[in-house]
């Protein structure tokens, strides 16, 4: 190994500079905007958990006569994985309920009719809040915005005599795409 230098590398204590700390993921608030015959129903819900939030782009393989032995690759079509929100189940929570509601409705052709500018489609906020907190108010994080999202699907969790439980809903939401911005520093806090 002579002749041959070694590479180093800095490193500070975690204690030492709190800014490099990861984001804590338990600690966030989701605001829906919309849709227009539910606009006002919906304050800063209080959702237990939030997941799905992915992207995939499919890869289009293309090969070539003259390059026979790789293949290149090419960026297709992006999709976006649903979301699923899990919430336990108050009184007073139907607003949600009636969402789906109208959903189904709309697709029948049945029962409640809506205004015909009324569209069954919602952006979805879902801000990741700083932590700790030793003021007041906390800052944004980072922040995910769903876009023409709607419910897909609602499920209710198990009813069980013979368990220490709480009633749980999960409702997971289909969107055409989200937007994603992180605080550029441990100071600063997101804006939209």
């Amino acid at each position: 190994m002579a002749g041959k230098t070694r590479a180093t590398v800095s490193q500070k204590s975690s204690l030492a500079s709190i800014s490099t700390d990861p984001l804590r993921s338990f600690k966030f608030h989701v605001q829906i905007h919309g849709p227009q015959s539910l606009q006002n129903a919906y304050p800063k819900l209080g959702f237990m958990a939030v997941s799905g939030l992915s992207m995939t782009t499919d890869v289009i393989a293309y090969r070539t006569g003259g390059l026979n032995t790789t293949t290149q690759k090419l960026p297709g079509q992006s999709d976006f994985s649903p979301v699923t929100f899990s919430k336990g189940l108050c009184p007073g929570d139907q607003q949600l309920l009636d969402w789906m509601y109208q959903l189904f409705n709309v697709m029948q052709g049945v029962g409640k009719t809506y205004d015909t500018n009324t569209d069954f489609r919602a952006t979805i906020d879902i801000m990741l809040i700083d932590h700790p907190v030793t003021k007041g108010t906390a800052n944004v994080k980072a922040v995910w915005r769903l876009y023409n999202a709607w419910p897909t699907a609602v499920a209710f969790g198990d009813l069980d005599a013979g368990q220490n439980m709480y009633a749980v809903h999960q409702m997971t939401f289909a969107h055409e795409g989200w937007d994603f911005k992180v605080a550029p520093n441990a100071k600063s806090s997101v804006t939209l």
